[in-house]
């Protein structure tokens, strides 16, 4: 798989002005990008044509047909909805359904492992771990489910942590968002729009954002200090999550990794409220 277009800016460096005006441009034009021409480009950065051509060549394009060709290429893959794709084909046999999303699971379990940045997880961990920083969640639909999963769970590792409750709501809770505040963010196979005002908020007030998606060209990213992105086969109509749940997992184990101490005391007081509260069932003692 050829890189995508965010990992070629950033795979570059000591850019020249021209070059910097060129990269911002690429990356706050995307995805409608993908249906410029060399004019437009030209007109909305005012460079020239020649330097357009010359920093398209420079991100490993052939030339400005080939820069275009591969952006729209990753804008048809990553902007796909459940009802472009077709119902797969499973062979027959008792439990067939159940093996082949299991081995389809598996394979984006090792792609994951084999792709992530083992450095960023150890930054993003760290950043989440730091209760002196306000924690903000955000996501929504299927991701939002998840990532109050692991709100519950966080809670057993630290406090000052925040769930966004919903659009509604968002601007209430993020009063309190300041420089030392960290948002982060899910987003699963669609880009919506409340995280990515979020996340643009987030910047204005100088937070450090975190994205966790499984796209690799999300808009989303420009927005975003730190990326982890997990891997999604693409074929079925509603693809697994089970990567973005064991991200998120291996996340909270790292936050008790480094404050092992403080997880069990905050563990500790929230059983004993569970018992006060006679929430669960247990053996006569």
């Amino acid at each position: 798989m050829s890189p995508s277009l965010f990992e070629r800016l950033a795979s570059l460096d000591r850019l020249t002005g021209t070059e910097e005006t060129l990269a911002h441009y690429f990356e706050a034009s995307y995805p409608s990008l993908a249906f410029q021409n060399l004019e437009t480009v030209v007109q909305g950065t005012g460079v020239s044509a020649t330097s357009v051509t010359r920093f398209v060549r420079r991100l490993d394009y052939a030339d400005f047909r080939d820069f275009s060709a591969s952006v729209k290429s990753e804008v048809e893959a990553n902007f796909d909805r459940p009802l472009q794709r077709g119902t797969e084909s499973i062979p027959d046999g008792p439990g067939m359904e159940m093996v082949q999303h299991f081995t389809r699971a598996t394979g984006d379990i090792q792609q994951t492992m084999d792709t992530v940045s083992t450095e960023e997880f150890t930054q993003i961990a760290d950043l989440l771990a730091d209760e002196s920083r306000p924690l903000f969640l955000i996501s929504v639909a299927t991701g939002r489910t998840l990532l109050h999963y692991f709100y519950l769970l966080c809670k057993y590792q630290r406090g000052n942590v925040h769930m966004l409750s919903g659009i509604d709501m968002n601007s209430h809770e993020l009063v309190d968002l300041t420089a030392d505040s960290v948002v982060f963010a899910t987003a699963f196979d669609r880009h919506p729009m409340p995280v990515e005002a979020t996340l643009k908020l987030a910047r204005s007030r100088g937070a450090t954002t975190i994205l966790l998606t499984n796209r690799a060209t999300s808009p989303l990213r420009i927005y975003s200090d730190h990326v982890l992105l997990v891997q999604s086969d693409p074929t079925p109509r509603f693809k697994s999550r089970a990567t973005m749940l064991l991200m998120l997992e291996s996340l909270l184990a790292g936050m008790e990794h480094r404050h092992p101490e403080r997880t069990l005391d905050r563990t500790r007081l929230i059983e004993e409220g569970s018992d006060q509260l006679n929430m669960f069932i247990w053996p006569d003692r």
